[in-house]
């Protein structure tokens, strides 16, 4: 091979013809032992793994030179809730009630879940998106309207009313039903370790307020057969831990997640739409959602309102629920460049195999992965799991794919060559020669004068050769647009061509389309009745390419039409034949053998006739059948690999590069998404204080890449005491990636007083990953609000000229995460929530921080940078935070015995105060001089804390006193810390007195 310069490696040499990857072979290995699959990786015999890896070694990884460590914040784990009433009423589904279910979201504890089960690494979830998705800022002020906590108290008590109207009784502190005890089927993903301990979280809290709970362990093959395979009324389950990991790719207007989390029509609700089975239903969820998925709207803001309505019902019906979103640590070894961590996929997104590159000369890769099958991967209904997408998708290419970082369409084997549009209330005309399928008269059938639609799409399909040697062409592409039209129309009783699963979804995008014209071999226009605001959602929506060669889709049609297959899980459970998968031997032989009859009957389907001979036909059947034999599979695809091996006994599979010259993308294509251009807020400008009812005015500074710019966008989101939303918007961008936010008087009056919340959201226009950042304003009530006079206590009413606060910021326990290695590890997650929900809840508590931050951040920043480069260091900062934990636990305590609010922050506070004097400062206090004037030092003290107490509650009571609190709460503090440290002090040199003397 001839060296490439083009490449940012120049140790990889790659012919600079030479199409598809960089390298030449893929092996996937079955490891599903995380901790086995990192020693793997450390000992060079697996070059990544695509899962994530234990949270509890990441950060040894982390600080391992022999790996990278690659966090993928996308996924989600929650709970799947069976709606489903009994069949007989024998027995009672708690879950049947919306009003149970609902009460799940107080009964689970979010917080715990991701401090202890995620050790950090995730974020609570209430929502579809998480806070890190481009829609999430559209529905921020829907999620913390709800205000989900804990409260297992509230919990059964809403779960008692809806069980004692419905005729249950509670005996011995258990629910109890027509004499039986009301029993709860919880299954449990025991393959997934945080999975399963959340189950044994939620079924500890059911069996404390009454439920006999039933807990049942399985993988995802066992949840496929009980909860997704199975009729939901013969209530095999109530429950199920369920888990995400995410799109296959980013994406920035997502049209199908709500559907998919909340919509019965879609096939992914209890019952999949089955009519054999019970189903959940709700029409308004169904009519929402669709439009969103089918582009029903007229604007952006329209559109928008409708993903705010989708969600609030899906979280109000909880049939599903989220309770986490995941940050989930991939590895991979040091020596692989090129990865792409696509802010949907991560690293097991497309684009790294594409770009993966061993800097040691190898031209192959070895992946572990945690299962190498868990579910079909029959393109119809198939690929439902993860597993199967991540080696799936690197075999075929599609008509569009992400940009993985800002989630938008680009084309990838499609070229758009115009998109007209009309819309959205607009139309233009459909040619009279543009076609459609018709599955009555099973014929293609032009469309005729006066067809209208809303939007054309003309596209040319980027051919290659199929993997088993035969050009893609337009059979193909008509092909795929005939099965659509026929398995997407549903003629009634004697149909054939129908699937539970697959027929709905498609139906409603049916409705759509209004023709198709072949113009040419590579010429493409399709007419839909879709808009949307971003021109390349319509090119989407209007275009197609096939991922497998028409004759491998005839032949697994025939087999699912004669009834031994079935496309679709839940068709398999009723029908009781297999699930068509194309990588299981059995079903391969079969469509090895069905091709061979196909070809001995001269075949070709009538979608076909006018463009299809007998002699193409029967090219194509011997090429299918030859590559089934030489690769016992029937997955034919054309991807930038090929899957050339499948061993499921042995646990293996194996890609290889399609080197052929007709495929279009050069070696180093998708070098570009190598290393995203990322967003970071570097300061934050507040007033000190912000006069209810008046104007004020707020900085951001922003870098992109490391350097100033206003190249992002900048939204903020202003929440009172009570979490609710009261001003939200786009900061205005100025010179030097200088962002301001100003508040109107209208909007400040909505402000709490005391403590209010800012969330500030940044993100790059080449990036929409957001840097977020979290912090608390204190608003103060003006004698002078109602009587127009511009002066507030002295001071100007323009907040700009009002004393501010040295910059903020971004909730940075500096010192602690240096120590600790990553903000995301428990222990600084431990520190950061102690101080947002006991000390940043209160007015006396903020008012303590501002003056605490005004210090703190004058130097940790510089002692963080000089405690990352020294080991020493680090290792002592964390042993000396560990006294700290068990001092907050106490003083945890304490703000719950004091009932919380101000009398919990200042019993808190009183108690970390005086335990952080004694366990830190006494050996300041041990020295003689200041022993010899214990009495006098600790009469100080005490009437500094007299004093400070009193003038904290005077600040409490007078609300606008942020001066006199900021000082009084600092002198609390100092003056009880230095009480205690004397005390500890004379204990100290009392115990020693004795020991020395032999007394004791």
């Amino acid at each position: 091979m001839s060296t490439f310069t083009g490449f940012v490696n120049p140790a990889f040499s790659q012919s600079s013809d030479e199409k598809g990857p960089y390298v030449d072979q893929v092996t996937f290995i079955w490891r599903d032992d995380e901790n086995l699959a990192l020693e793997e990786v450390r000992a060079g015999d697996f070059d990544l793994y695509f899962f994530r890896i234990p949270l509890e070694a990441a950060d040894d990884a982390k600080n391992d030179p022999r790996l990278n460590v690659y966090d993928r914040t996308a996924g989600s784990q929650g709970l799947f809730v069976n709606p489903a009433p009994s069949r007989d009423g024998s027995t009672l589904n708690p879950f049947q009630f919306r009003e149970a279910r609902y009460a799940l979201n107080y009964l689970i504890d979010r917080e715990f879940v991701v401090n202890e089960i995620l050790k950090g690494y995730g974020s609570p979830l209430v929502d579809p998106f998480g806070v890190y998705s481009p829609e999430y800022l559209n529905v921020i002020d829907i999620v913390e309207s709800f205000g989900f906590r804990y409260n297992p108290a509230l919990a059964e008590s809403m779960i008692s009313k809806v069980m004692i109207s419905a005729g249950a009784v509670k005996e011995d502190n258990k629910w109890m039903y027509n004499g039986n005890p009301v029993a709860v089927k919880i299954l449990i993903r025991q393959d997934d370790a945080p999975r399963k301990s959340m189950g044994e979280l939620i079924s500890s809290e059911l069996e404390k307020i009454g439920f006999t709970v039933q807990k049942e362990y399985g993988d995802l093959n066992k949840a496929n057969s009980v909860v997704y395979g199975s009729d939901p009324q013969d209530l095999q389950w109530h429950i199920y831990t369920e888990g995400f990991a995410g799109t296959a790719v980013f994406v920035r207007y997502n049209p199908i997640i709500p559907a998919q989390m909340y919509g019965p029509w879609l096939s992914r609700m209890p019952g999949a739409l089955n009519p054999a089975y019970w189903n959940y239903k709700n029409a308004t969820l169904d009519e929402v959602t669709q439009r969103i998925a089918l582009f029903n709207f007229t604007s952006e803001e329209e559109r928008n309102e409708l993903v705010r309505e989708a969600v609030k019902m899906g979280i109000q019906e909880s049939v599903r629920i989220f309770v986490a979103q995941k940050t989930d640590p991939f590895v991979a070894s040091s020596k692989i460049d090129g990865l792409v961590n696509d802010f949907g996929a991560g690293i097991t997104s497309k684009y790294s195999l594409l770009n993966a590159r061993p800097t040691d000369g190898s031209n192959s890769l070895d992946i572990g992965v945690k299962q190498i099958h868990q579910g079909s991967w029959n393109t119809i209904a198939g690929l439902q799991d993860t597993y199967s997408k991540d080696i799936y998708y690197s075999v075929v290419d599609l008509d569009t794919f992400r940009d993985p970082y800002t989630g938008e369409i680009i084309p990838f084997r499609t070229e758009w060559t115009d998109i007209s549009t009309e819309g959205p209330l607009g139309t233009l005309d459909v040619p009279a020669d543009a076609q459609m399928w018709d599955p009555t008269s099973q014929q293609w059938k032009p469309r005729g004068e006066g067809v209208k639609a809303i939007s054309k799409v003309t596209f040319r399909p980027l051919y290659s050769n199929w993997h088993h040697g035969i050009p893609m062409d337009i059979s193909d592409m008509m092909y795929a647009d005939y099965f659509s039209t026929e398995w997407g129309t549903d003629l009634g009783a004697g149909d054939l061509t129908v699937d539970p699963e697959y027929t709905p979804q498609v139906s409603e995008s049916l409705k759509l389309a209004k023709g198709t014209r072949y113009v040419a071999p590579d010429k493409i226009e399709v007419y839909v009745d879709i808009w949307h605001y971003d021109e390349k959602e319509i090119a989407d929506s209007g275009t197609f390419f096939p991922v497998e060669p028409w004759e491998i889709m005839a032949a697994s049609e025939r087999l699912v039409t004669a009834g031994k297959l079935t496309y679709s899980r839940s068709e398999e459970a009723v029908r009781g034949v297999g699930w068509y998968d194309p990588i299981v031997p059995a079903h391969t032989e079969m469509i090895k053998q069905e091709l061979q009859k196909m070809k001995s009957e001269n075949f070709v389907p009538p979608a076909l006739r006018d463009v299809v001979t007998v002699k193409d036909a029967i090219r194509r059947y011997d090429a299918s059948i030859k590559w089934i034999e030489d690769h016992d599979n029937a997955v034919i695809g054309n991807g930038a690999f090929y899957l050339d091996s499948v061993n499921l006994a042995g646990g293996t599979m194996t890609i290889k590069a399609f080197r052929d010259q007709s495929y279009p993308f050069e070696v180093g294509h998708w070098s570009k998404y190598e290393a995203p251009r990322l967003a970071d807020i570097s300061r934050i400008d507040v007033p000190q204080s912000i006069a209810i009812g008046q104007p004020t005015t707020m900085a951001v500074d922003v870098e992109v890449a490391g350097q100033p710019s206003s190249d992002a966008t900048v939204s903020y989101f202003v929440s009172d005491k009570d979490g609710n939303v009261v001003a939200r918007g786009e900061a205005a961008p100025g010179v030097a990636g200088r962002f301001k936010i100003e508040l109107t008087a209208e909007e400040t009056s909505k402000l709490s007083p005391g403590p209010n919340q800012l969330r500030i959201f940044a993100s790059s226009t080449e990036a929409l990953r957001p840097d977020i950042t979290t912090n608390t304003i204190l608003a103060t009530i003006s004698a002078t609000n109602n009587d127009n006079n511009p002066a507030t206590n002295g001071q100007t009413s323009n907040n700009n000229n009002n004393p501010t606060l040295p910059p903020q910021q971004p909730s940075g326990c500096l010192i602690a995460t240096a120590a600790f290695g990553s903000e995301l590890t428990p222990q600084v997650q431990y520190l950061r929530n102690f101080r947002d929900h006991y000390i940043l809840s209160t007015v006396s508590g903020s008012a303590f921080m501002n003056t605490f931050n005004s210090i703190y951040y004058s130097f940790s920043p510089q002692v963080a940078d000089y405690e990352r480069e020294q080991p020493w260091l680090q290792a002592t900062v964390k042993a000396g935070l560990y006294p700290l934990f068990g001092i907050l636990t106490a003083a945890e305590r304490a703000h719950f015995v004091a009932n919380g609010g101000e009398a919990g922050a200042l019993a808190s506070g009183a108690v970390a105060s005086a335990l952080i004097g004694a366990v830190y400062l006494w050996p300041a206090a041990v020295s003689t001089q200041l022993q010899r004037r214990f009495g006098t030092v600790t009469k100080i003290s005490l009437v500094v804390l007299s004093l400070a107490v009193a003038f904290t509650v005077a600040g409490i009571i007078i609300a606008g006193s942020v001066q006199l609190l900021m000082a009084s709460t600092a002198l609390f503090v100092i003056s009880l810390a230095s009480i205690s440290a004397m005390a500890a002090g004379r204990l100290v040199r009392v115990a020693y007195s004795k020991l020395s003397t032999g007394r004791y």
